[in-house]
Parts: C-alpha cells; structure tokens; sequence
C-alpha cells in the first residue's frame, strides 16, 4: 500500500511543481487514502492549499499533520505562518515557540516570530527574536529592517537608525531602507537629513506618496512651505484617499491664505476619516477666517465631540458662538 501511496504523492509533486493546485492535491490525497495518517502529506496538500489562497483549509490540513505527530517541527512551523497569515497571533506565536523547541531553528522561523510579537505590541519580545535572526545570518535583511521598525516605534530613533544604515549597507538602491531612514531622522529633527533621505527614496521610486508626504512634514518643517504644499500635492495625485496628506495640505494652504484651497482639501480629508478630531478643528479655523460662524460651530463641535477634553476646539467653539452672538462681520 505504501509504495502505491508513493506513487500519487511522487505525481502530486510533479503536479504542486507544474502550478496544478487541484490535480497535485486530488493525488495527495489519493495517496493518504492508500498509506493514512502520513503528517507530511497534509502539510503538502496544506501548502498546495495555501498557494490556492485557501487559509482556513490549509490550516486545517497543518492541524491535523500536529495531530497526527506533535514532535515534528515542520507542521508546527508551517501552521505557524498560515496562522500569522490570517492574523491569529496568539496561536501563531505558540506554534513557533513549540517549532523552534523542537528543532526548527531557521533564521525565518525567529524573525516570522518577531513579527507575530511585535504585531502584539511585544516589541522587547519582538526585538529579541529579530536579533536571533540576525545573529545567525547578519545580512538578513528584513530582520534588519524589521529591527529597525521596532525600534522606531518605541522611540530609540538613534538604533532604528543604525539598523536602517545596515539595510541600506545591504542594498543601497532601497528605496523603502532610504525612507525609513528618513523617517527616523525627521523623528530626531535632523531635517536636512531626512530631505535628503526622502528625495533619495523618491529618486528610486518616484511615485512612492508616502515619501512624498514625509518630505513634505520635513520641508515644512524647515519653514519651505512652498516646496511642502508642492510635496502634498504629488502626494494625493498618486493616492487621493490619503487623508494625512489631504490634512496637511489643507492646513498649510489656509496658512498662505488660500481658504478655499484650504477648506477644499480639509473636506476631503474628514470624509476619508470623518472621526478624526483634528480634521474637523482646522476645518472650524477655517470656516471661522471665511466669517462662516454657524459652520465652524458645527464644526468646532464635531471635534469637541470626538475627543474629550479637547481644549482648543472648546475655546474656539465658545469664541465663535461669542462672535455669532454679537454679529461680528
């Protein structure tokens, strides 16, 4: 039976190979059928499974390969990564911790590790497991990266930093190590050299809106508003539904006296994100600049609403029912 059972599994591999999902996983289990209870099986049709875009299936098939021998590393690993696919960290870091216990100590399987903590919010336990990974292979670069990243997030912006040069060591023509590089800089306001930064991973990727957007917070933090609006635009030319960028551009228009520019790009941004505070506070500034008092009440309002104790848009609202009341034109 067992060499029959080889026999389908050797064509489902050809198969798995040849991009036929359906026919490699038809002979899988042709072949459990012949020789049942085989773990590896389940873990290839789970993974002929996965590369279908079936996760809840593919889980199920890496289950059952646990079940069937809970003391090989490789079911745990590759339930694992399906788990952390489908954003069930918990179990995902369970069954890393158990396949690395039991042998499966790959580089991937620490840093896919660390990711799964850090999405958890456990950016030690997150920062421990991306230095294993690194360790073992010091060129790995989305640990650096990933290093980097959670470093940047609980603010030691000076070890994000090294870790980015690291990356960029790796490959120079990133352009995503030359914007988080950027990123830490501008956290450090070294703004010149986040410019630089973000001009370098623009060069490399000139559509990237995001760079476009960070550039533009450093260069209006540099006091050129000019080059900061034109950052705005291109980025919600490439990405209209950027709200930050609509808010930014929005506020930085109003400061040049553009109102309608200004209220133009604030309204777009509160319907990309119509529970955001701030929006609705630079819209009443605006409104308020225009004479338009019964719509920066509304507005003033709406921010008040949204976040308690929000002391600017009280005092605004009150200051603006003030001028309503006394007809102030």
């Amino acid at each position: 039976m067992a060499e029959g059972a080889e026999a389908h599994w050797q064509r489902a591999a050809e198969l798995h190979k040849q991009g036929d999902l359906e026919g490699a996983i038809a002979e899988y289990r042709e072949g459990l059928k012949l020789s049942p209870g085989d773990p590896l099986t389940h873990v290839n049709i789970g993974n002929a499974l996965l590369a279908k875009g079936d996760r809840p299936g593919a889980i199920a098939e890496y289950r059952e390969a646990v079940r069937l021998d809970p003391g090989h590393p490789i079911p745990h690993g590759n339930l694992a990564n399906a788990l952390l696919r489908n954003n069930e960290l918990a179990e995902a870091i369970v069954e890393y911790r158990a396949a690395l216990r039991l042998g499966l100590d790959r580089p991937s399987t620490h840093n896919n590790l660390g990711n799964a903590l850090f999405w958890t919010g456990d950016y030690d336990g997150a920062i421990v497991e991306y230095r294993a990974t690194v360790a073992a292979v010091p060129d790995y670069l989305p640990a650096r990266s990933n290093l980097g990243n959670t470093f940047l997030v609980k603010g030691d912006f000076d070890s994000a930093i090294v870790e980015y040069r690291e990356v960029l060591r790796m490959k120079p023509d990133y352009a995503q190590g030359h914007f988080d590089l950027g990123t830490a800089l501008a956290a450090k306001k070294d703004w010149d050299a986040s410019i630089a930064e973000f001009r370098e991973s623009l060069r490399l990727m000139p559509d990237y809106a995001e760079a476009h957007h960070n550039l533009g917070n450093s260069l209006a933090a540099k006091g050129d508003r000019d080059g900061a609006i034109a950052e705005f635009r291109a980025a919600v030319e490439l990405k209209p539904d950027y709200a930050g960028a609509q808010f930014n551009l929005g506020n930085l228009l109003g400061q040049k006296g553009d109102l309608e520019g200004a209220l133009t790009a604030l309204r777009e941004a509160a319907r990309l994100a119509p529970d955001d505070a701030g929006v609705h506070y630079a819209q009443g500034l605006v409104l308020m600049d225009q004479r338009d008092y019964d719509g920066a009440i509304a507005e003033f309002q709406r921010a008040s609403d949204l976040k308690t104790n929000f002391v600017m848009a009280d005092t605004q609202l009150a200051r603006c029912k003030a001028l309503k009341a006394r007809g102030t034109t």
